[in-house]
């Protein structure tokens, strides 16, 4: 005979746990569409910047079912959707909207992470070499979506309550994370930063550099 508790275990798995797996769903699609329409930019962009510049390649690759990435001379676009589902801190300004209030479970998100590599870092893998996070885009349960990051991200589509994911608003996201990244300049380090090298970093990293580099390293990125 079922228990009490047992009821109440499967009315939680009905709740939470079908949920989450459905939004899990829900961002595996929309990120299958991120993949779309980073194709549909590349086969756009690519051609026309190669009559220009033969040099400069804009290319795609998939990594995986979660990973792509999109090339464009040095930069390299790193889109990666997580496979868990978060829900926001209790603090957090969406729980103090009518839209979440009215179904907290409208705070579960999935997110896709866009981070910004150098494309040398990938090609010679250069392990010590960082990404910086350019967006992150939380999509919930009815497809309604908001994204975090700076610059353009910080206001863009900052509300969930009000933003429908779809391929118009995903390659509007693209394409800012492009111009954000083509204008995030890659500085020389501070010198202290990289006066120092040490015997094994230069045996362990004999063919490529033994600096960890990235585009602000040692910089205040509170400005970026």
């Amino acid at each position: 005979m079922m228990t009490p508790k047992s009821e109440e275990i499967i009315h939680a798995l009905e709740l939470k746990s079908s949920t989450k797996q459905f939004i899990y769903r829900k961002t595996k699609e929309v990120f299958d569409l991120f993949r779309v329409e980073i194709k549909s930019i590349v086969s756009e962009v690519g051609p026309a910047i190669h009559q220009k510049d033969k040099y400069i390649e804009v290319i795609t690759k998939d990594s995986g079912n979660f990973e792509t990435e999109m090339q464009f001379s040095g930069d390299t676009l790193l889109f990666m959707m997580h496979t868990n589902v978060f829900n926001f801190p209790p603090d957090n300004f969406v729980h103090k909207t009518n839209y979440i209030k009215e179904d907290p479970m409208r705070s579960y998100c999935g997110v896709i992470n866009i981070y910004n590599f150098l494309s040398d870092s990938l090609r010679y893998g250069r392990m010590n070499d960082v990404g910086y996070l350019i967006a992150r885009i939380f999509i919930n349960k009815e497809g309604h979506f908001m994204v975090q990051g700076k610059r353009q991200f910080s206001f863009m589509y900052n509300d969930i309550t009000q933003f429908e994911i779809n391929p118009a608003a995903i390659r509007a996201i693209i394409e800012e994370a492009i111009l954000n990244t083509i204008s995030f300049d890659l500085f020389v380090p501070p010198f202290d930063a990289v006066k120092e090298i040490s015997l094994g970093q230069k045996i362990n990293d004999t063919g490529n550099t033994a600096i960890k580099t990235g585009k602000r390293l040692g910089f205040d990125q509170s400005e970026d």
